[in-house]
């Protein structure tokens, strides 16, 4: 296991590249989101995936969210209704989980067996660069042991899961602190799933 500091506000282009190499290759790397630090492997991997769960030792029967760097990115593969893309564009890149039907074929273990994927655009530089730079989405379940403390700094991550990954990536403690907000959109509903950074009240004026 390997820790790297890195900019939050400038990431460093040959740190960038270094995370990023280990996940073209199926490794984990642990990087910093706005909300909590995330686990990150390559979402188009069956085998990267398969690590994440071991590594969390989450249930296969819980699905993981995956991070885009980009609203162009995101839209090869999930599908955006009027509603989810206006939400997108008001709440994205930022502390928000949107559950939206694929029309990409992501391995089964991802989603596990739903037809349906959790996506985030994360408001921070570090995890927008990293996913630029490999090309493809990423996982970003939080980087814990599934229960336990929500990891909002290195030290919760190396405490919980520092010896099963390859690299973690140290940005400083994550600007919000806590989960992000996770929302179900179909066409023209939206359905509550956990409240977190932006509250309710905040999201249904969408509907005014």
């Amino acid at each position: 296991m390997k820790i790297l500091k890195i900019n939050p506000k400038k990431p460093e282009k040959e740190v960038i590249a270094q995370a990023s190499d280990i996940l073209k290759k199926n490794g984990i790397v642990v990087y910093p989101t706005d909300t909590l630090y995330g686990l990150g492997a390559n979402a188009l991997s069956k085998q990267a995936i398969i690590k994440v769960y071991k590594v969390k030792g989450r249930d296969f029967k819980k699905p993981l969210s995956v991070a885009f760097y980009s609203l162009s990115q995101a839209k090869k593969y999930v599908k955006f209704s009027r509603l989810a893309l206006k939400l997108a564009k008001k709440f994205l890149p930022g502390p928000l989980t949107i559950i939206l039907p694929m029309k990409y074929k992501f391995p089964k273990e991802l989603t596990s067996g739903s037809r349906n994927l959790g996506i985030r655009i994360p408001d921070n530089k570090i995890a927008l660069e990293l996913v630029k730079k490999c090309r493809f989405p990423i996982t970003a379940t939080s980087a814990n042991i599934s229960g336990y403390k929500d990891p909002v700094s290195v030290e919760d991550v190396i405490k919980q899961i520092g010896d099963k990954v390859e690299l973690i990536l140290d940005g400083g403690k994550c600007k919000y602190s806590q989960p992000s907000t996770v929302v179900e959109v179909n066409s023209d509903e939206i359905k509550f799933v956990r409240e977190g950074v932006i509250n309710k009240r905040n999201l249904m004026r969408l509907y005014r």
